[in-house]
């Protein structure tokens, strides 16, 4: 979740549930034999396999980022505590908050829940304590443990099961795999957060690759701190991290809405509209809100009571995709948009996936085609920022436009572009505030300013166009 300044990590849930080592845009081709994020069952080793001072336990300090990745992640990476948090306070007021709404059905203490371990702990048993550990993202290391500390391995491709993390398509789709939801896991966790979860008081998932990666001790190479390798830059990353976090919602929403339509449970929570699936301002509309929106002359939210599909992952889709690839996911958006409480057509949101994964294969060469400033008026003029997950869209894909530039040494790392982002970002921010002596963590944009927002996008695609602009912050 975007938080204030007390805490800035943005997009950050309580307890992040994909460790990202090694992701980086690569060059996008099809792969032979493509691994799949999650396999049938194989063994876990546990991340204590990891631990050699040869392998990845070394110091952080005169030694690269692979060496010291466990030591990173042990000490300062929040997926090490991931399961450890499913014992604090919030985990116990969420659990008493679903007993309270459904009094015949006794929950288990959440580190025991099978509906939080899925995504808060990678081992079970005494293994759980580890957390998220290597082997949720990196796949079950049992097969290729001995296999990649050989001369000449190669992550893309093998078929022992150790995942590309190096490709952000992959990456994404990793991570979104508990960030956004997917399948459950192999003795059955469900990894979905629904919105009876989220109004017991687990915070929304609001993922969105780089804003991860920004937010997470690195604990692998940066790929762009010099001109990126085959002209491949943040913008592919941004880019590629965008459709694989679309093509997981759509799988999320076909689980989802299939259990519904067959009463099937176990999947998902089985009931359709899941409300997660949208807008949550398309019901929780704060009337500041409404009227600022209004006052700054920017086109405010449908009508009251019908929500749309998630903005933050259909926003900006046709700067991404080519037309062939859009009419699928018009398609499913205009039968929700229907009947919004009616289960989506199954055929719909399969073809829709299959046209988002097929897309990315050409996604480079057309957003290598298009100018900084063409990319970035595109993107602030597509944007309704009296909707924060549209202004949350855009801020991504603007950063990554900067930042190409910056790695291609168009663009000065300390220009006013980059003071005008940092401050666009305090604005997205949710805030931490303190409430009765004690901190408080809010999951919504409190305090809001869609004009401030507005203003802001509008200076920094003028910054990025060599337009004169005002200081941060003026009107």
């Amino acid at each position: 979740m975007l938080r204030g300044s007390a805490a800035p990590l943005p997009l950050l849930s309580i307890a992040l549930a994909a460790v990202l080592s090694g992701c980086g845009p690569r060059k996008v081709q099809r792969p032979p034999e493509p691994v799949p994020a999650r396999q049938a069952p194989r063994p876990l080793v546990g991340a204590g396999s990891c631990t050699s001072s040869g392998c990845h336990a070394a110091s952080e300090a005169g030694h690269a980022a692979w060496q010291s990745a466990y030591t990173v992640w042990a000490i300062r990476d929040p997926h090490a505590r991931a399961h450890e948090s499913l014992r604090g306070p919030l985990a116990e007021r969420i659990v008493a908050a679903l007993e309270a709404r459904d009094p015949a059905g006794r929950q288990p203490p959440a580190h025991e829940n099978m509906a939080c371990v899925g995504c808060h702990a990678t081992g079970r048993g005494d293994a759980a304590g580890e957390g998220v550990s290597c082997e949720s993202c990196h796949g079950a290391a049992e097969p290729w443990l001995v296999a990649h500390t050989a001369a000449g391995w190669k992550t893309r491709g093998n078929s022992l099961g150790m995942i590309d993390l190096a490709d952000s398509f992959t990456c994404a789709s990793t991570c979104a795999s508990c960030h956004v939801g997917g399948p459950p896991t192999a003795d059955g966790a469900i990894r979905e957060v629904t919105h009876d979860l989220v109004a017991a008081g687990h915070p929304r998932l609001a993922f969105e690759l780089r804003s991860y990666k920004r937010a997470e001790p690195p604990h692998w190479r940066n790929r762009f701190a010099a001109p990126p390798d085959a002209a491949l830059g943040p913008l592919d990353e941004w880019a590629q991290g965008r459709l694989a976090t679309l093509a997981s919602y759509l799988r999320q929403t076909a689980s989802q809405s299939q259990a519904a339509r067959t009463g099937e449970r176990g999947l998902s929570a089985g009931a359709w509209p899941e409300f997660t699936a949208f807008d949550c301002h398309g019901c929780h509309r704060p009337a500041a809100l409404r009227s600022a929106a209004r006052s700054a002359r920017i086109p405010a939210f449908g009508p009251p009571g019908a929500p749309r599909l998630e903005p933050m992952y259909f926003s900006h889709l046709d700067i991404l995709l080519p037309a062939a690839a859009m009419e699928p996911l018009s398609r499913v958006r205009e039968a929700v948009g229907r009947s919004w409480a009616a289960v989506p057509p199954a055929a719909a949101l399969a073809e829709a996936v299959r046209s988002v994964e097929d897309a990315r294969f050409g996604l480079h060469e057309r957003l290598a085609r298009l100018p900084a400033a063409d990319l970035a008026r595109r993107l602030v003029g597509e944007t309704n920022a009296a909707n924060w997950a549209e202004a949350v869209s855009a801020l991504g894909g603007i950063e990554a436009i900067a930042d190409r530039e910056v790695a291609a040494g168009r663009l000065s790392a300390d220009a006013a572009v980059a003071m005008r982002l940092a401050a666009l970002r305090r604005q997205l921010e949710f805030p931490i505030e303190t409430v009765d002596g004690k901190e408080e963590r809010f999951s919504s944009p409190r305090g809001y300013d869609p004009a401030g927002v507005a203003a802001e996008l509008r200076a920094i695609a003028d910054a990025l166009t060599g337009t004169p602009a005002a200081a941060p912050g003026a009107r």
